[in-house]
């Protein structure tokens, strides 16, 4: 700004003084720069959402490129994400009324009922995408399953002798050898503590 259009504003500031009286000029002032705040804040938020959004875009785009899991993935995390400041403005609102855990209360609104469900769809739909890309895998994994369940109740047994025997073929001494057995060992035994576990909580002992 030039020296002759500060000099303008400042006669003009000068003039409404005399005509309108200090209040009215300092009164008006403010409400300018107010205004001026608020459109100041204004732009900055639509400038910021409308890069959000590129990069969107651009990210859904390369996800696009690598298939359709990725894209789903990419989707999905942008949805659950995209909604959080719809739940975080409404838990703000409610705790600016003074409503007693703001959070709770949202959880059980429509919002955190559309949230839910952004969840839980996006979930379900990665899940059926991966299924689908996987289908050749999934007999050869429900074969291993039950073979996994068949020999759960001998599980530290067959855990202690899977980790002697790999470390074995992979050349591990006897020392490293006996220290892999007794991790599958460790793990048999959590097993059947986590089973008993479950077991007992089936039978509400």
């Amino acid at each position: 700004m030039g020296g002759r259009q500060t000099t303008n504003i400042l006669l003009a500031i000068i003039a409404g003084v005399l005509l309108f009286g200090s209040a009215a000029v300092t009164g008006a002032i403010k409400w300018i720069a107010i205004v001026g705040g608020v459109l100041l804040f204004l732009y900055a938020v639509i400038a910021f959402a409308l890069y959000l959004l590129r990069e969107s875009v651009k990210a859904l785009q390369e996800a696009m490129a690598l298939g359709r899991d990725a894209f789903l993935v990419t989707l999905m995390g942008l949805a659950g994400i995209g909604f959080l400041p719809v739940v975080a403005g409404y838990a703000l609102l409610l705790w600016l009324q003074s409503v007693p855990k703001p959070f709770e209360v949202v959880t059980h609104s429509w919002v955190g009922t559309i949230w839910l469900g952004i969840i839980v769809v996006g979930g379900s739909t990665l899940a059926i995408s991966a299924l689908i890309t996987r289908r050749d895998l999934i007999i050869p994994a429900l074969q291993y399953g039950f073979a996994l369940l068949i020999r759960s109740p001998l599980a530290p047994v067959f855990l202690t002798i899977h980790g002697w025997r790999k470390a074995r073929m992979a050349g591990d001494g006897v020392i490293s050898s006996t220290a892999s057995a007794f991790v599958g060992l460790f793990f048999g035994l959590m097993f059947w503590i986590i089973a008993f576990g479950l077991i007992m909580g089936a039978l509400g002992k």
